[in-house]
């Protein structure tokens, strides 16, 4: 019988990881404060086309509810590249995770389900594969 396995990818931090992560990160915090000005733009735009001051209100809170949210995924992604530039090369980083197939058969020992197997990848190369094991193994 075949089973689906939880399987988490972790990256190892190295120099290039880092310098690639930053980067991602300094590109996505751009963007953030882009649409921020873009929306205020847009705010002060639609405020001088409305015509009453309830109106106006509205457009107002509509907008700044949407530039907040920018606002604190710009102050999300600040932080990230301060723990980013607090972590020591060869830390393992959490990336992702897959799914795998294992086969179980009559007699085997039953695999530990809750504990997914670890694959790490460095620079783009699978280094090595840690299965979970039980306490008793």
């Amino acid at each position: 019988m075949k089973l689906l396995r939880k399987i988490v990818i972790k990256q190892v931090l190295t120099e290039t990881k880092k310098a690639v992560m930053v980067t991602k990160f300094e590109e996505e915090l751009t963007q953030c404060k882009r649409e921020v000005e873009q929306m205020k733009f847009l705010l002060h735009k639609a405020i001088r086309e409305s015509t009453s001051k309830n109106e106006q209100q509205e457009i107002r809170a509509r907008y700044m509810k949407e530039i907040e949210k920018r606002e604190e995924t710009a102050r999300s992604i600040s932080f990230k590249i301060e723990q980013l530039d607090k972590l020591e090369i060869g830390t393992e980083i959490p990336d992702r995770t897959a799914e795998g197939i294992i086969e179980v058969r009559e007699g085997d020992s039953w695999p530990n389900l809750e504990q997914a197997p670890e694959i790490i990848v460095k620079d783009g190369v699978v280094q090595e594969i840690r299965e979970s094991r039980n306490n008793d193994d």
